[in-house]
């Protein structure tokens, strides 16, 4: 077949090393076998079995055998029809396995195991099924790994450098086929030769007129190979000046002269189908081998309705349920506002969050420095806000750090941003305050009580922890050292790493630390969806559409922290969501609900606690916020109304304390008296649409469009070794119909201004759907079976009844 229609191909290698080199098509190098070093710029990845890095257009890099008899499976991408496709010739991916975890890489890996199980299977009918599977393979590479260099927001998220790189891709695609000179681009720049010669060396690994000849070789190359063009005419036309100056920069490309490479092509075609002797023989052999222990993946849609869970009560371990011990709250001095207060009240009554999570205690209108450069605090406001807690029967998480005060519409946009400025001059002055706080709530509390409190101090950036003394390291020590001297049971720790955006800089951050003589009593990490990626010296930041982003991202965080042996107690995510805007309409969607089910259950196992951002609508109330709903991330509305985020955190806090099982959809409990609650969720994926748009302009009539799909899912579940007879089934759930102030606000109108009866009418609505079953048992195997709509959660409880 015309490989030039092909939008991928591939072919099995076995050489120990490739030289360095570079070229158009991007190319995904999978190792089958043993182990491969692959150098990348300036970057290095040791590849093991099942990993795969996918090489960008133009990057120098070679690689090298590093273990065991290498066997690579290199997929070949046809860099022209994708930028045809998608109308622009600046395509940049990141996807390599060694650094990065998702749920996408497992689709992409099942995806090329498709292809490698047809491989002996190219022809006809197999050759159209393999195209569909590049196309999916393509697909899932442009949902959720590419980075579009030419994408307006990207230039305003990220340096004016960045944005000069894509300006000189731009401008040499644009242009390759005329002539070209480092004077042209300077002027269009206004840049000096020196500096820019300089400048593309560094960012492109390659000179000007190398960059030139290989974006112009890759246009020349396929008209060499399918057309009847004469060499001098594909010379003039791909923009070489002469037929002398095509040959001398194909020849130092290919090794060959474009005539022989033309003959030598138009000689071999198909020669992988023809190709016989022992050496493909053991290559077939290996392949084979490798495919045997792979079996081709069950189509997903075939899965989704044969979902059986099968458990047994003799058989149970205890539930951590890390999610329901601390909530995101507010500053320390909005404790003491009326409505707030109710809704922590109603948040500690229906969910059962034991720590309320508190920041900001420090303000300067409270803080007095004196004459004799002594410091003078009064804490009476702060004690306002801690009483209301402790009266309560609540815990205090008290953040130490002064955090900024923002509605955000993106993570890079801000509709109130106001910089919280650090009142203490020095870490000294700082020490004197927290050491006369720690004894304050001493007194005031008791040593009982403040034995239970956390202590989080984040790592500020204006404290930078980068460096090995940096200012960080001292205002932690200050606050350990002052709150460990009234008792060593208090918790301190910090330092709030952002999982997926701090991961070039993990190895620095935590070796730094390690080597203080002071260790935290736990590691706190935050998890919003967002990635920070990294290529040859320029970050690249993108929403992450990883629906498992929470325990992928603290797999990666966990092994940095075992790669530096650095041991702790507790590892505490203080803050997560799926998003950090304050203005994105999917924290008010059913959606939002199963994501945070999902996530829930998922990392039962794998952090200590879990503190959702955030409880309240209030926290962010600013001058766009006179609706009912405006996106924000609370799971109760300004007004106290329950969102499905919400009823998201009260199924899960009504699970029992024993864990009996758990899947990907769902998580059973039991109490060992003859009751069974199981929640349930149809998560449903992210799309690479919902990172096309800026959160802020995310429509509630088009929130569907950013899903995968919106099937349902029917779930078995089997329970063995039940006590015979009868049992009562209540099922309560949460969908576009039942318990979503988001559709029913939408039939409604999205009106904004709405009395208080129209609020109380929306109160009573969005509240959950309630259906009863009966299900009798007479084999000792209690049988359930339920369906979920797109995005519903659902809570199965399930009681004996005794006669």
């Amino acid at each position: 077949m015309d490989t030039r229609h092909r939008i991928m191909s591939f072919d099995f290698v076995t050489e120990k090393r490739k030289e360095t080199h570079f070229h158009q098509n991007p190319e995904i190098i999978y190792v089958l076998e043993g182990t491969a070093r692959v150098e990348l710029d300036s970057d290095s990845y040791k590849l093991h079995k099942g990993d795969f890095i996918l090489i960008n257009a133009n990057k120098r890099h070679s690689y090298q055998e590093a273990g065991g008899e290498l066997l690579l499976a290199v997929f070949y991408i046809n860099f022209s029809l994708i930028a045809e496709y998608m109308g622009t010739n600046q395509l940049l991916f990141w996807c390599n396995t060694v650094t990065d975890r998702s749920e996408a890489y497992d689709q992409l890996r099942h995806a090329l195991d498709r292809i490698l199980n047809r491989f002996y299977d190219r022809e006809k009918e197999g050759e159209i099924y393999l195209n569909s599977i590049y196309y999916e393979v393509v697909y899932l590479l442009m949902s959720n790994f590419m980075i579009r260099g030419d994408d307006a927001r990207i230039k305003e998220q990220f340096s004016p450098e960045n944005s000069r790189i894509f300006e000189i891709q731009n401008y040499v695609q644009a242009n390759y086929t005329k002539p070209l000179s480092l004077n042209d681009l300077t002027r269009k720049l206004y840049l000096s030769n020196a500096y820019l010669s300089k400048y593309i060396k560094k960012h492109f690994g390659l000179s000007f007129l190398e960059y030139v000849n290989n974006v112009r070789l890759f246009h020349a190359v396929d008209e060499l190979i399918y057309s009847d063009k004469k060499i001098t005419r594909i010379a003039m036309d791909n923009g070489f000046p002469t037929a002398a100056a095509f040959n001398k920069a194909f020849k130092e490309i290919y090794h060959l002269t474009p005539s022989a490479y033309r003959q030598k092509m138009h000689n071999s075609e198909n020669i992988d189908e023809k190709k016989q002797g022992k050496e493909k023989q053991e290559v077939d052999l290996r392949v084979r081998k490798y495919l045997e222990g792979k079996p081709m993946p069950v189509d997903e849609m075939i899965t989704r309705n044969m979902n059986l869970c099968v458990v047994d009560t003799e058989k149970v371990t205890i539930l951590k349920h890390p999610w329901s011990k601390i909530i995101n709250m507010c500053d320390v001095d909005e404790l003491i506002n009326y409505d707030i207060q109710q809704q922590i009240l109603l948040m500690k009554k229906e969910i059962g969050f034991e720590y309320v999570r508190i920041y900001n205690l420090f303000k300067q209108d409270m803080y007095e420095e004196m004459e004799d450069g002594t410091e003078n605090y009064n804490f009476s406001r702060i004690d306002r806000g801690l009483d209301f807690l402790i009266e309560n029967h609540l815990k205090p998480f008290v953040e130490l750090a002064f955090k900024p005060i923002s509605v955000n519409y993106t993570i890079n946009l801000s509709a109130r941003d106001m910089y919280n400025e650090i009142i203490f001059k020095n870490s000294e002055s700082y020490q004197r305050i927290i050491e006369k706080f720690a004894a304050h709530i001493a007194n005031r509390y008791g040593m009982e009580e403040i034995e239970k409190w956390y202590f989080e101090l984040w790592k500020d950036d204006r404290w930078n922890m980068l460096e090995e003394d940096g200012p960080y390291f001292s205002y932690f020590e200050c606050s350990y050292n002052a709150l460990k001297n009234i008792s060593p049971k208090i918790k301190v720790g910090g330092a709030g790493f952002a999982l997926g955006y701090d991961n070039f800089h993990y190895g620095q951050l935590l070796g730094n630390w390690k080597k203080r003589n002071i260790q935290p009593d736990f590691i706190s990490v935050y998890a919003y969806s967002y990635l920070l990626q990294q290529q040859n010296g320029v970050y690249f930041g993108r929403r992450s559409i990883d629906n498992s982003f929470i325990k992928n991202q603290l797999e990666l965080f966990k092994k940095e922290l075992e790669k530096l042996d650095f041991s702790i107690p507790e590892l505490i995510i203080s803050e997560w969501n799926l998003t950090i805007s304050n203005r994105n309409r999917i924290n008010d969607s059913c959606g939002l609900a199963a994501y945070i089910v999902k996530n829930c259950i998922e990392c039962e196992s794998e952090a200590d606690m879990m503190g959702y951002w955030h409880g309240s609508d209030l926290h962010t109330e600013s001058y766009d916020a006179d609706r009912v709903l405006y996106g924000d991330n609370g799971l109760l509305t300004k007004d106290g109304i329950k969102k499905p985020s919400f009823y998201s955190m009260q199924f899960l806090g009504q699970l029992k304390p024993e864990l009996l099982g758990k899947t990907g959809n769902a998580i059973l409990t039991t109490d060992h008296k003859g009751v069974y609650t199981i929640v349930c969720h149809n998560c449903k994926k992210l799309n690479y649409r919902y990172t096309m748009v800026d959160e802020k302009d995310i429509k509630y009539e088009n929130i569907s469009e950013f899903y995968e799909d919106t099937d349902a899912i029917h779930l078995k579940f089997q329970i063995n070794h039940v006590q015979n007879g009868d049992y009562s089934m209540r099922i309560l759930y949460v969908n576009d119909e039942s318990g979503s102030i988001q559709d029913v606000w939408k039939d409604m109108g999205y009106f904004d201004s709405l009395s208080r009866e129209e609020l109380t009418y929306i109160r009573k609505s969005a509240t959950p759907g309630i259906k009863m079953q009966r299900v009798h048992v007479d084999d000792h195997i209690l049988r359930i079976e339920t369906t979920l709509k797109a995005h519903e959660i659902r809570m199965l409880d399930i009681h004996y009844q005794y006669v």
